[in-house]
């Protein structure tokens, strides 16, 4: 039997979910990146036109204790569309400050990938107007996208919603969007 050391299996998690980023950013821009190494500050190596450039990955989720409350008390679980606004934005400027302090490789080049955890993105970006995408923008990171897993149950896609660079600004809908789920 083999044991996988909890660093190794999160890193595993970690790589796929990246990987499901990479697919769906090659799709949306027409560009190829390619994860080319591991490691932190930031998460991963990728490499796009010939260049390397840093992948940081950050969760935007609900604290699991509060959501099981809620739902212990009847609520649905679902993070609603302004709190997950607001807990992306709030990840953007933890990861910011992180981006900014000494040991950061690739600190001018990195892209930030906020994944969306149990909210709908489309309803999230309703809440995300032009102000607060151009106060996210302002960060050092290279490219900020905003990865929707709301679709990954029902199509085994994630879908996209860029914030910088301003060209990719918004919600790019998954390949299969508007196909029946599941099949």
């Amino acid at each position: 039997m083999v044991v996988i050391a909890n660093d190794d299996g999160r890193k595993m998690i970690e790589r796929e979910q990246a990987e499901l980023f990479v697919a769906e950013y090659s799709r949306v821009t027409g560009v190829k990146l390619a994860l080319v190494g591991a490691g932190e500050r930031p998460d991963f190596v990728c490499e796009k036109r010939g260049r390397h450039f840093g992948l940081e990955l950050v969760r935007a989720m609900q604290d699991p204790v509060q959501r099981h409350d809620e739902v212990l008390l009847g609520g649905d679980g679902h993070l609603h569309g302004l709190d997950a606004a607001l807990l992306v934005q709030a990840a953007v400027h933890v990861k910011e400050q992180k981006r900014a302090s000494a040991g950061w490789r690739y600190p001018n080049s990195t892209i930030l990938v906020i994944q969306l955890i149990g909210s709908d993105g489309e309803e999230m970006i309703e809440h995300l107007d032009g102000q607060l995408m151009d106060e996210m923008a302002l960060t050092g990171f290279r490219e900020i996208w905003i990865a929707d897993y709301s679709t990954m149950e029902p199509y085994g896609e994630i879908q996209l919603i860029g914030v910088k660079p301003k060209r990719w600004r918004g919600l790019h809908r998954h390949a299969l969007y508007g196909t029946k789920p599941y099949g």
